[in-house]
């Protein structure tokens, strides 16, 4: 019996000015993936019976949605669930860096960029005095530091100013972008039928940002992307491939 129990990987890419799929990216591990189908219908009730049969259906709307939950802190998925793009952080240095004026004790202080090393904090003053390493307690990998004492050697000009060299890291931003329009394929196994091959294009899903992110938790992060699967109207209503997408059964 053709029963059905699927696995497989999900790739999510841009379309071009054809509606044709650029190169997809691979999302990860996804745990669940759903489409759902409705029509919207009007429906004409006759009056000569005496019963007010329903004698005339007629499909005004045809819409899909789409939701599949997403395992994997990578920059394809930030940027669909965040409407943001990735920058890629290449290393280099940084010369006096100003601190806000003035510190205060225990307070944390943040840097502009993270994967720090080589730090050296500096007063304002005509021959410019540094904090020895035990006044400050630095974050390194955070690119954060907390001023622990601002007296000891001193006294000091404020402000501080901090030199410093960054490491490489992605840095993706919130609603940077416009909501995305992306081509889905499911390229699956049929667990229930001997592993047999199935593949499903979506063509075109205006993808909604992530309702959540739970980034305290004791379970694994998993953040849902959910959006509507729209018509292509660059595809013949009549073809072979359809306007909202396929299911092809290898």
């Amino acid at each position: 019996m053709p029963y059905f129990s699927g696995q497989g990987r999900v790739y999510v890419g841009a379309r071009d000015n054809n509606g044709q799929p650029l190169g997809l990216s691979y999302v990860g591990n996804v745990p669940e993936l759903k489409v759902s189908l409705s029509v919207e219908t009007l429906e004409h009730q006759e009056s000569s019976s005496g019963q007010r049969l329903t004698d005339l259906q007629l499909i005004k709307t045809k819409k899909g949605e789409f939701s599949c939950t997403l395992e994997e802190l990578i920059a394809v998925n930030l940027g669909l669930a965040l409407y943001g793009t990735t920058i890629e952080q290449t290393s280099g240095v940084v010369s006096g860096e100003v601190l806000p004026n003035p510190v205060t004790v225990g307070s944390l202080y943040l840097l502009a960029h993270q994967n720090v090393s080589a730090v050296e904090i500096s007063d304002a003053s005509g021959s410019p005095q540094t904090l020895a390493a035990e006044q400050y307690r630095l974050n390194a990998k955070y690119g954060s530091l907390e001023i622990l004492d601002k007296t000891t050697g001193g006294p000091y000009v404020e402000p501080f100013s901090v030199d410093y060299a960054y490491g490489a890291a992605q840095t993706t931003a919130l609603f940077t972008q416009p909501l995305p329009e992306r081509w889905v394929r499911f390229e699956g196994l049929n667990t229930a039928d001997s592993n047999r091959e199935v593949v499903i294009d979506l063509y075109r899903v205006a993808i909604n940002p992530a309702k959540e992110l739970s980034l305290i938790t004791d379970e694994l992060l998993k953040f849902e992307l959910s959006g509507q699967v729209l018509a292509d109207t660059l595809k013949s209503a009549t073809g072979d491939l359809g306007q909202f997408g396929r299911i092809v059964l290898l």
